[in-house]
């Protein structure tokens, strides 16, 4: 089935996922350079608030920090890349696991920089599944390892009501867990803070006491990424942390990925939001082409591969709802990135 989600569809609610999601790019008509052409702003998003004093830097006065971002899976470290990013550069889902490759994303004031790493959720080797999950952790440390500097993030509501053991024996094991002993400094996030109850907010400094005694690190921020609080301060302690070093990015690029991977990241997102607890199969997203119209706005058509037809059934939903919901989401989404009109087209198609 072919759904082609058009700027008059309403705005459907998002609800969850749990699928398990591949993307591929096994065709695309779209080229990364015509898509910066037509849409400059997905790749320097945030290039109107950056002064010529920032994009003027010599090459001998810059500064850098490359920040890798680590945490146990769901603790909200692509909600945070985000956040300090000012733009959409990693996809968000209440699914753990959702980050199977390193993102990178990054804001630039003043003579400085600051490269942040979005890893795969790391857990300790008895809670590795498979060779793939594997290859996951392994790479979240390798990239920590190379960073000038770790940010553990976590989950600090479920730490207080629901202790999650693998926080404590991963930052107890900070460093020796990846199989280094030069990790980087490292500071420590907690994040969801908003959903801690005023009565519990006392545990906060407890909590951060108590994991400050297992690692030493060298800062502490409480945040509310979703909301962002406390985002400010933790985004300007990361400019000061910077050290002479040339940009890994233009002044105003807030990624180094073409917009037609942030657009196939969208509608990957909207999925895992969608069928949260639904479909516990491996579904593949493919890009088939994008291109500018005419009138401005942008053409983007992604085939779905399901294993079945009782998984086809499910993602359509019935008369389409289901998909209808998720390409609605992802085009208002991409509309709102790019600030164009945008036509998504949607097929489902059973693969062998």
């Amino acid at each position: 089935m072919q759904l082609a989600c058009m700027p008059s569809l309403s705005h459907i609610g998002m609800a969850r996922s749990s699928l398990i999601l591949n993307t591929t790019r096994a065709f695309s008509s779209c080229r990364p350079r015509a898509y910066a052409a037509a849409f400059p702003q997905v790749l320097r998003a945030g290039e109107e608030s950056v002064g010529l004093e920032t994009r003027d830097v010599p090459i001998d006065q810059q500064r850098l920090l490359q920040v890798g971002i680590l945490g146990v899976p769901n603790a909200g470290k692509s909600t945070l890349t985000n956040a300090l990013v000012g733009s959409k550069v990693s996809a968000v889902s209440p699914k753990t696991n959702t980050t199977h490759h390193c993102r990178l994303g990054a804001y630039t004031q003043g003579p400085s920089q600051v490269v942040l790493y979005d890893t795969p959720g790391i857990v300790g080797k008895e809670q590795i599944k498979g060779a793939g999950h594997e290859t996951r952790v392994m790479s979240a440390w390798g990239t920590a390892s190379s960073c000038d500097l770790v940010l553990f993030i976590l989950d600090a509501h479920r730490q207080i009501q629901v202790p999650d053991p693998r926080v404590i024996r991963l930052i107890s094991n900070l460093g020796s867990s990846a199989g280094t002993t030069d990790l980087p400094p490292a500071i420590l996030v907690l994040n969801k803070c908003e959903m801690v109850p005023p009565e519990q907010r006392p545990d906060l400094l407890s909590l951060a006491g108590s994991l400050r005694d297992l690692h030493d690190f060298q800062d502490t921020f409480w945040v509310s990424a979703l909301k962002g609080r406390g985002v400010p301060g933790l985004k300007e302690y990361l400019l000061s942390q910077a050290t002479p070093g040339r940009w890994t990015l233009e002044a105003g690029m807030s990624t180094d990925r073409s917009a037609e991977d942030l657009a196939l990241e969208i509608v990957r997102e909207k999925i895992f939001q969608r069928f949260y607890d639904e479909l516990p199969y491996e579904l593949t997203v493919v890009p088939v082409s994008c291109k500018s119209l005419r009138d401005g706005s942008m053409r983007v058509e992604h085939i779905i591969v399901v294993p079945h037809e009782g998984v086809k059934k499910i993602v359509v939903g019935s008369h389409g709802a289901a998909l209808k919901h998720v390409g609605t989401s992802a085009r208002m989404e991409l509309q709102r990135m790019w600030g164009h009109k945008v036509h998504l087209i949607l097929t489902v198609k059973v693969g062998k």
